[in-house]
């Protein structure tokens, strides 16, 4: 991966954890927002680390920054990190497997 794409996928990652902060948008950006990501990086042929690397930020920046202000929900943080980089890979390989012509086809 480019040093580019890894800086794009920290400053998304950053900016979700921001987002994360908004009670309206937390459920949907926690439980849709990886698996968008990870489907739009399959589409536009991006490595599984790009969306991974994005999902990954994102989690440890919400429980780092909920610990530093509230300390508390860390175990339920790196819970949501561990889905949230499991649904941004699954959405990659779905969309990757799917894009690639089968075999003996054209």
């Amino acid at each position: 991966m480019t040093k580019r794409l890894w800086q794009s996928a920290v400053v998304l990652g950053l900016i979700v954890t921001v987002l994360l902060w908004f009670d309206a948008l937390f459920i949907p950006l926690a439980l849709i927002g990886p698996l968008v990501i990870g489907a739009v990086a399959g589409y536009r042929g991006l490595p599984v680390v790009w969306p991974a690397t994005v999902s990954i930020v994102a989690g440890l920046g919400a429980l780092v920054s909920d610990w530093v202000i509230n300390q508390e929900d860390v175990a339920f943080h790196a819970v949501l990190t561990l889905l949230m980089l499991a649904l941004s890979v699954v959405a990659w390989q779905f969309v990757v497997r799917r894009r690639r012509p089968a075999a003996g086809t054209r």
